[in-house]
């Protein structure tokens, strides 16, 4: 084999070898990239802690993107800036300041029905159903987490639902029978509370 074919495998063999083992977008709950808010003015760091130096700042209820966070601390980019952010002035959901602030939804509470969770489309599949006041913290304890396709809401209750366990990332209230469930929520769900 001659020389410049050997030296050129070999560069490409250590090119493969100094990439990420997984170089694309996380999948499942760990997959952030998602509409966050900050919820007062803070400062953004280059790195997840207060021992980093300062990045620039945001100002409260300015939306943003998480790239991904890393025990209290979340990496976030607006149009103007990017850093890490203390997780606790982060708030996740359709609204700055979290997701029971803004405009209040009329939900069904404490009726005689269920909510059931399937895994396919038009109610099919595995199903997991619970009544009022049933939380569901972290789908994965159950094996269901990222699985949900289609909800079937009963008399007189009504469920969020959530992107992340423990009820972070994008949340949505579900008042009403959903057979197919599309964009941020349909495959992606890790934590629900049936009201």
């Amino acid at each position: 084999m001659p020389l410049a074919i050997r030296l050129l495998a070999a560069a490409v063999l250590a090119l493969l070898l100094a990439a990420p083992a997984s170089a694309g977008q996380p999948h499942g709950s760990a997959a952030w990239t998602t509409d966050g808010w900050a919820s007062f003015d803070g400062i953004l760091r280059t790195g997840p802690g207060l021992n980093y130096d300062q990045s620039g700042s945001v100002a409260a209820a300015v939306r943003g993107r998480v790239d991904r966070c890393s025990g209290l601390w979340c990496r976030i980019h607006t149009g103007t800036a990017r850093g890490w952010l203390p997780l606790r002035n982060l708030s996740f959901g359709q609204a700055p300041d979290g997701l029971f602030s803004g405009p209040k939804f009329r939900t069904q509470r404490g009726g005689p029905g269920e909510v059931c969770f399937y895994s396919g489309r038009n109610y099919s599949g595995a199903v997991f159903c619970g009544r009022s006041g049933r939380v569901f913290r972290d789908l994965a304890l159950l094996g269901r987490d990222n699985a949900v396709a289609s909800i079937e809401v009963g008399p007189g209750v009504s469920a969020i639902v959530c992107r992340d366990r423990g009820f972070r990332s994008w949340c949505q209230v579900i008042d009403a029978s959903q057979p197919r469930l599309d964009g941020l929520l349909a495959n992606a769900i890790s934590s629900a509370r049936v009201y």
